[in-house]
């Protein structure tokens, strides 16, 4: 049962049941899942560091830095429509466990041509694109395995708490790397990966859940696909969301790109005000999610992740106003707490309204859009900021954010009273 609980140690945990969603993770199944998460997780951007750390030794070009990053995200194009259609036909938590052993595999394959000085440019490209291979094929699976972890009314929390997980690894894998870099050889990072991602494949082991009807087939794999993004894009409430998160992906997430260029601006360390602008919006994604209501009324979410992206459109606004390091520092928090509480509550919403039979599709088209979207506005505004500087691309972003959510006002008046598809 998702109730089932860890009641060996009953004073700590009764505390932790009475903050707020954190009584989650007293919860057997969804605590081991989190703990491993997180653990591949900062793995996972150990990894990261390592690979722009290699490719900058290799090569002293921001060119291949940006083909590394395309070569991580580029697969989620061709693989993400397809790793929708299978979690909607195949068992999620073994398809997690494959993904995590392939990903483990990879790692380790990485540090061992390293040590033995056989890995090259190329053969770095190719696993890197191996490897977001694998991670766009386990992604519609990893989101779609919460609802057999946790019940229905808990999916709000489980998802802010991955999202605390993600942020949380994204501030202590980098800083875990650049020591690494430092004082150890790099394949070290990639071996430490490996290790770290098969302790997840171990956790996962541990959880059982039940299993889920056996789903027929709906004609091929294209058909499915097909249905998939017919049924996310013909629901009006997942409709408006997953426009306003393209939105917001291109114009406010995709921020972190040009964090850079802020950083000149008001601070005496370029260096410094980068650290600085990154670990706040970190921080605010991590506030974000540990506050982040655990209401699952479909018309509330579809209201709060509309006005958190005006939110954090207008903090962006500020933000490329401002002439003080302060205050960028505490515009960039505001404007990582809420993003993230856009994201979280439109994956929230996507959990809800999606049906069993449709979820893992569905996801995957929410994840193509979540994870494109910052990319292609990074790279349009980046284009711009050379051209005509700073002001102006982040103005016109954040002004059709705001105009998106505003001429969508009508749009969520009439959804009417949403319902959340079945179990």
């Amino acid at each position: 049962m998702a109730s089932e609980r860890l009641d060996h140690h009953p004073g700590l945990l009764h505390r932790l049941r009475k903050v707020g969603h954190l009584r989650l993770l007293t919860q057997r199944r969804f605590g081991l899942y989190t703990l491993g998460n997180g653990i591949s997780l900062t793995g996972s951007w150990m990894q990261r560091i390592a690979l722009i750390w290699l490719v900058w030794e290799m090569t002293g070009s921001g060119f291949w830095l940006g083909m590394l990053a395309t070569a991580d995200m580029l697969p989620i194009l061709v693989v993400g429509p397809l790793a929708g259609a299978v979690a909607d036909r195949k068992d999620r938590l073994k398809l997690t466990r494959l993904c995590q052993y392939v990903l483990a595999g990879i790692a380790a394959l990485l540090g061992i041509l390293l040590f033995f000085d056989l890995l090259n440019l190329p053969v770095l490209m190719a696993l890197a694109a191996a490897n977001g291979s694998m991670i766009a094929l386990s992604q519609p699976a990893r989101m779609a395995l919460v609802q057999s972890l946790v019940s229905r009314e808990d999916v709000g929390s489980a998802v802010a708490l991955s999202s605390v997980n993600i942020n949380l690894a994204r501030l202590t894998g980098p800083a875990i790397a650049g020591i690494m870099i430092v004082h150890f050889d790099v394949e070290l990072i990639f071996l430490a990966n490996a290790l770290l991602t098969i302790c997840f494949v171990a956790l996962l082991g541990l959880i059982q859940i039940d299993p889920l009807p056996v789903r027929q087939p709906e004609g091929s794999v294209f058909t499915q696909i097909r249905s998939g993004v017919i049924f996310a894009f013909g629901d009006r409430g997942i409709r408006l969301l997953l426009l306003l998160l393209f939105l917001g992906g291109a114009g406010v997430r995709s921020v972190q790109e040009l964090f850079p260029a802020f950083a000149e601006n008001n601070f005496a360390s370029a260096a410094t005000g980068l650290a600085f602008l990154t670990s706040s919006m970190a921080v605010g994604a991590i506030a974000a999610g540990l506050t982040f209501g655990v209401d699952t009324s479909l018309n509330r979410l579809v209201r709060k992740v509309a006005t958190s992206w005006a939110l954090g459109a207008a903090a962006l606004a500020a933000l490329v106003a401002s002439g003080s390091a302060m205050l960028d520092t505490a515009l960039a928090l505001i404007i990582g707490f809420f993003v993230t509480r856009s994201v979280i509550g439109t994956q929230t919403f996507v959990q809800l309204r999606a049906p069993d039979s449709m979820r893992g599709r569905t996801l995957s088209v929410h994840g193509l859009i979540s994870r494109g979207s910052p990319a292609l506005g990074a790279l349009g505004t980046g284009w711009a900021f050379d051209h005509v500087g700073l002001t102006l691309p982040v103005l016109f972003a954040t002004g059709l954010v705001l105009l998106a959510v505003i001429a969508g006002i009508p749009a969520m008046r009439a959804l009417g009273n949403l319902e959340p598809g079945d179990g």
